[in-house]
C-alpha cells in the first residue's frame, strides 16, 4: 500500500466518502456477551474486552459510532480492502463515516478528534503520536521491474528508481543490495517525483528497472513486456509501511472498538481471499466507479500473486507483532522518515496489541465468518 506519496492534499482537506453519522466520539460497545468468551488470560481478553458477540461469532456493535480514515490519496482499486473493513463494522450495526485525505491528514485529524483511527504511512502515525492497532496490508505492495534484466542477480550496479528517497523502494533497494552481498551501493537508486512518472519513464524506455506498486503491472505489461524480479514480500517480508493507528487515550478507553476493527479486519481479508465477485463489487464503489469493472478485475489479479492479506489466524503473529512493529521502525528510522515524537518512542508505545492478538482466536473459532 504505497501511500506516502501518491497524492499530497492539504492538510485536513480530506473529503468524505460517506456521509457522516453519530456523535464525533466512538461510544464503547455493551459489556454483556451472549457468545462463549473467545480465549482467557489477562487484560480483559477473557470477557473479550466487553465486546458483545452475537451467537455466530458476529459482534453487535449497535449503538457504536466510528469515525474511520484512509490515508490514501485518491481512490484506487489497491486500497479497496480497507474500505471493506468500514462496511463490515456498518453491517454488524455500527454507525461508521469513511473519510479519504492525502499525506499526513488523516493522522492529524485523528490527533484533533475527528477521526477515531486511520490508516496511513507508519513513520506519519508514530511522529503524530498514535498507536498501531490494527494492520492495513501485510507488506508494502511494491514489485521490482526490468524491461531489461530477467534476474536480481544482473542488477549489480544498476539504476534502479522509484518516486522519492522516503518511497518504500527507496527502502527496499537498500535491503536488497545488501542481501545480494553488494553493500549499500550495489544499486543506483534514482528518484522520479511520482509513481505516475515512473511508470511512464519505464514505458517510454528512459528507465529500465523500477520499483512500482503492484496495480502498476497493469499499466506496464499493456505497453511492453516488464519483468518481476522481485516483489516487496520476498525482499522484506516483515516490512508493511502503513497500519492502522489511534490516540493512546482513545485506544485505552474504548478496547472494544479496536477489537471489533481488529475482526473487521480479518474479515474484510477473507473477502478478498475468497470471494473475489464482492471485492470486485466493493472496489468500484469504493473508487465510485473511476476504474472500470474489468481494470478492477486486473488490478485484483495483480495484487493476488502477493497475498497481500492473508486471512489465516495462525499467521496473526507475522502480520502484526512487535517484531513487526520493530521491524518496520527500524526501516523508517534508517530511511530518514521519522521526523517528529516517533524518534522518541518506546517499544511499548508504539502498539496494542492485545485486541489483535485476541482476534486472531476469535477469527480461528469461527472460520466461515473470519
Amino acid at each position: 500500500m504505497k501511500k506516502a506519496l501518491k497524492v499530497i492534499a492539504p492538510l485536513l482537506g480530506a473529503a468524505s466518502v460517506m456521509a457522516a453519522c453519530g456523535s464525533s466520539s466512538s461510544t464503547a460497545s455493551s459489556p454483556t456477551s451472549t457468545a462463549a468468551a473467545a480465549s482467557s488470560g489477562s487484560n480483559g481478553s477473557s470477557s473479550n474486552y466487553g465486546l458483545k458477540l452475537n451467537a455466530d461469532g458476529t459482534p453487535d456493535l449497535k449503538g457504536v459510532t466510528l469515525h474511520l480514515g484512509i490515508s490514501g490519496g485518491n481512490p484506487v482499486p489497491g486500497d479497496t480492502t480497507n474500505y471493506i473493513l468500514a462496511q463490515m463494522l456498518k453491517k454488524w450495526g455500527a454507525t461508521v463515516s469513511y473519510t479519504i485525505g492525502g499525506g499526513p491528514s488523516m493522522q492529524l485529524a485523528v490527533v484533533s478528534g475527528q477521526l477515531d483511527d486511520a490508516d496511513g504511512q507508519f513513520s506519519s502515525s508514530l511522529d503524530a503520536g498514535l498507536q498501531i492497532i490494527a494492520p492495513a496490508m501485510t507488506h508494502v505492495d511494491d514489485v521490482l521491474v526490468s524491461s531489461k534484466y530477467t534476474s536480481v542477480s544482473q542488477l549489480k550496479g544498476a539504476t534502479v528508481a522509484t518516486s522519492s528517497n522516503l518511497d518504500p523502494g527507496n527502502y527496499l533497494g537498500g535491503v536488497l543490495s545488501k542481501a545480494q552481498g553488494w553493500g549499500s551501493n550495489g544499486l543506483k537508486m534514482t528518484f522520479t517525483g511520482a509513481d505516475s512518472s515512473t511508470v511512464d519513464q519505464l514505458i517510454s524506455g528512459h528507465l529500465t528497472s523500477a520499483f512500482v506498486a503492484a496495480e502498476d503491472l497493469v499499466t506496464l505489461k499493456a505497453h511492453g513486456t516488464f519483468n518481476v524480479l522481485q516483489t516487496a514480500a520476498q525482499i522484506s517480508p516483515d516490512y508493511a509501511d502503513s497500519f492502522n493507528a489511534a490516540l493512546p487515550s482513545w485506544v485505552k478507553t474504548h478496547q472494544s472498538d479496536v477489537l471489533a476493527i481488529d475482526l473487521a479486519w480479518w474479515a474484510a481479508a477473507k473477502v478478498f481471499d475468497t470471494d473475489t465477485a464482492a471485492w470486485d463489487s466493493y472496489a468500484e464503489q469504493y473508487t465510485n466507479n473511476a476504474a472500470t469493472p474489468a481494470a478492477v478485475t486486473l488490478q485484483r489479479q495483480a495484487l493476488e500473486q502477493f497475498n497481500p492479506w492473508p486471512n489465516t489466524p495462525a499467521d496473526a503473529s507475522t502480520i502484526l507483532s512487535d517484531q513487526v512493529i520493530q521491524t518496520n521502525y527500524a526501516a523508517n528510522l534508517a530511511a530518514g522518515q521519522m521526523k517528529g515524537a516517533g524518534l522518541n518512542r518506546s517499544a511499548s508505545s508504539m502498539a496494542d496489541l492485545g485486541p489483535w492478538q485476541l482476534s486472531a482466536k476469535i477469527a480461528a473459532k469461527y472460520p466461515s465468518i473470519y
